[in-house]
C-alpha cells in the first residue's frame, strides 16, 4: 500500500513540463505556434525572441489547442534520441513514412530495427563510400557538361545565363543514389522521364503537399484504400516501383548467388552489398524480399530530395559570399584532376568546412517530433526557470506528451556558436567553440544528421554526394544571385522565390564559366554580372 501511495503522490504531485513550463501564447487554435516552430530558416526575430525570453526548453502551442515542450538543449536531444523505444516517432509521421517506404529501416521499431539496421551497415561503411565514389564523382559530371554544353558554347563565351538550379539538382542526386544505390541509371539530368524515376516523384510529392486527402490519409490510413484519384496514383506508383525493384532485387541476388554465400561483403552499388550482407546471416534472420523492397524505397527517400535540397541551400550560399566562392575554387583547382577519389575529397578542408557549415544553417529537416511512451524524466544541459520561478535542471514528461527537438535552433545558438551564428562562415569549423564541441553529432557537431540508435545511417553518402557536387561545378563555374529576388523557405525546406510562391520550389541562380589556364596559373571569369556588382 505504501510503494501504491507514494506512486499516487508522485503522480499528483509531479505535474507535466507542458504545464510547469513557460512558453509564448498561441499564434492560433489551429495552428498554435507550428507557423514559427516548424517554418524553417525564420526570417523574423521571433523564434530567437522566444528562446531568449523562455529559454532553451519551453512549452509551446501545437495544433487544434494541443500542447508540447519545445527543446533546443542537446543534452535532452541525445537523452531522448538514445532511447527510441521510450520516445517514438509520431503515429502520423509513421504513417506517412509507411506509405512512401513501406517497412523499411525508417519505420522499424525495436528488434526489427536493430536487425534491419545490422544488415545495413556495411552498406555504408567507409569502405562501401570508397567504393561508390567514382560513380558518384562521375554522376556529378554530368550536370557540369549539360551546362557546358548546352548554355555556355563556344567555349568564349563569358556571358552569365539565369538558371533555375534546384530541378538540376534534385535529378542529380535522383542519379547519383540510383547508381551507387542500386547500379541503376535514371538518367534523369538527361531524361526526367524515366518511369521509375516519375513513379517514386509522384508518390513522394503526392504525400509531401499534405492537403485535403493527404492530410486525412496521414490520420486515418485505411482511407488509402478508397478509389480516389490521390489513392489510385499513388497505387499506380507503388506498383511501378515495386516491379522495378524486385528486378533489382532478384539480379542481385542472381550476382550474389554466383559469388557464393562465404564471399566478402562487396559489390559495386550499396543494394549488391546490402544483398551480400543479408545472405551472409542464418536464415531465420535475413530479410525478406518485401522487406528488401522497402530499403530500396528508403534508400530513395533518404537519399534524393534531402541531399538535393542541401545542395541547393549550398549553391545560394556560396552565391552569396562571393569570398567564400573564391576561397573554395582556389582550393579545389589545387587537385590534380576532377575526378577525386573519397580521400581526395577529405583532403580539402575548406570544402569539409562548407558543408558543415551549410548542414549547420539548413538542415534537411529542422526539427524531429517524439511521444513519450511513459513516464519520464529528461535531464537538461542548460537551466530553465519554470512558471513557478524554480531554477530547474530536468523535466518531467508523462506517457503521450510530445517534444519537438529543434536541430536547426540547436545549430544556431548564439550562446554555443557565438554572435555571428546565424552568418554562412565556413571558417568558424577551423576551431569552434569548447560548448560547441560537445554537442553529441554525427558530423561535424551540428545535429543534422540526428544521434543514437535510429541516427541517419546514411550521412556518410549524403556528405559525399554534396561534396562531390560541390567540387565539380565551382572548378567550373561562377555563381551569382540576383539582388531582385529574394529566397526564401517553405515549409518543407525547400527554396522559393519571395512573390512567387504560386510557382513552387525554385531556385534561380546566374551562373557563368569560369576559365582557369593551368600552365599560366591565370583565372578568368565571366564578365562582371550587374547582379554580382550590386550584391558585393
Amino acid at each position: 500500500m505504501y510503494i501504491v501511495h507514494k506512486a499516487i503522490r508522485v503522480y499528483i504531485a509531479t505535474p507535466s513540463a507542458i504545464h510547469t513550463l513557460c512558453g509564448p501564447e498561441s499564434l492560433s487554435w489551429l495552428a498554435g505556434n507550428n507557423d514559427v516552430l516548424r517554418t524553417p530558416y525564420h526570417p523574423n526575430a521571433t523564434f530567437e525572441r522566444w528562446i531568449k525570453e523562455y529559454g532553451t526548453t519551453f512549452s509551446a502551442h501545437g495544433f487544434f489547442g494541443s500542447k508540447e515542450v519545445f527543446t533546443a538543449d542537446p543534452q535532452a536531444m541525445a537523452f531522448i534520441l538514445n532511447q527510441p523505444r521510450d520516445f517514438p516517432k509520431q503515429r502520423i509521421m509513421m504513417n506517412v513514412l509507411r506509405n512512401l517506404t513501406g517497412e523499411g529501416l525508417v519505420v522499424a521499431e525495436g528488434p526489427e530495427h536493430k536487425r534491419q539496421r545490422k544488415i545495413i551497415n556495411p552498406a555504408f561503411g567507409v569502405t562501401a563510400m570508397r567504393g561508390v565514389t567514382p560513380m558518384i564523382i562521375e554522376v556529378a559530371h554530368e550536370p557540369r557538361d549539360a551546362w557546358k554544353k548546352k548554355l555556355f558554347e563556344p567555349v568564349s563565351d563569358s556571358g552569365w545565363q539565369d538558371i533555375d538550379v534546384l530541378p538540376w539538382l534534385s535529378n542529380t542526386a535522383l542519379d547519383m543514389v540510383g547508381v551507387a544505390g542500386f547500379g541503376y541509371r535514371f538518367e534523369s539530368v538527361h531524361d526526367s522521364s524515366n518511369q521509375l524515376a516519375s513513379a517514386f516523384r509522384e508518390l513522394s510529392n503526392g504525400v509531401s503537399i499534405l492537403k485535403g486527402m493527404g492530410v486525412l490519409t496521414m490520420i486515418f490510413p485505411v482511407l488509402r484504400h478508397l478509389p480516389i484519384g490521390s489513392n489510385v496514383a499513388n497505387n499506380r506508383s507503388r506498383a511501378v516501383m515495386e516491379r522495378i525493384g524486385s528486378q533489382m532485387v532478384m539480379e542481385k541476388k542472381s550476382e550474389a548467388g554466383q559469388l557464393g554465400e562465404s564471399s566478402p561483403v562487396r559489390g559495386k552499388d550499396l543494394l549488391g552489398i546490402l544483398v551480400r550482407a543479408n545472405l551472409q546471416e542464418k536464415a531465420a534472420e535475413r530479410l525478406d524480399d518485401k522487406t528488401l523492397l522497402a530499403e530500396i524505397s528508403t534508400f530513395l527517400l533518404a537519399g534524393h530530395e534531402t541531399t538535393a535540397v542541401v545542395m541547393a541551400w549550398a549553391l545560394e550560399a556560396i552565391a552569396k559570399t562571393p569570398s567564400v566562392q573564391s576561397k573554395l575554387r582556389d582550393e579545389a583547382l589545387t587537385y590534380a584532376n576532377d575526378s577525386p577519389s573519397m580521400e581526395g575529397l577529405n583532403s580539402l578542408p575548406y570544402l569539409n568546412n562548407v558543408v558543415k557549415e551549410i548542414l549547420r544553417l539548413k538542415p534537411p529537416f529542422t526539427g524531429l517530433r517524439r511521444t513519450a511512451q511513459s513516464d519520464m524524466i529528461v535531464p537538461l544541459a542548460q537551466p530553465i526557470i519554470d512558471k513557478n520561478e524554480k531554477e530547474v535542471q530536468e523535466i518531467f514528461l508523462r506517457s503521450g506528451d510530445s517534444i519537438l527537438m529543434h536541430l536547426y535552433a540547436i545549430n544556431t545558438r548564439f550562446d554555443l556558436w557565438g554572435s555571428d551564428a546565424l552568418l554562412f562562415r565556413p571558417e568558424r569549423f577551423d576551431k569552434i567553440p569548447d560548448a560547441v564541441s560537445e554537442i553529441p553529432s554525427m558530423f561535424g557537431n551540428v545535429t543534422s544528421f540526428g544521434v543514437g540508435p535510429k541516427a541517419c545511417v546514411g550521412w556518410r553518402m549524403a556528405v559525399l554526394e554534396i561534396k562531390a557536387l560541390l567540387f565539380t561545378l565551382i572548378r567550373e563555374f561562377q555563381l551569382d544571385v540576383d539582388p531582385r529576388m529574394t529566397i526564401t523557405s517553405s515549409v518543407v525546406p525547400r527554396p522559393q522565390v519571395q512573390g512567387q510562391e504560386d510557382k513552387g520550389p525554385q531556385l534561380p541562380l546566374r551562373v557563368a564559366r569560369f576559365h582557369h589556364n593551368r600552365e599560366e596559373g591565370t583565372a578568368q571569369l565571366g564578365t562582371t554580372s550587374t547582379a554580382g556588382a550590386q550584391s558585393n
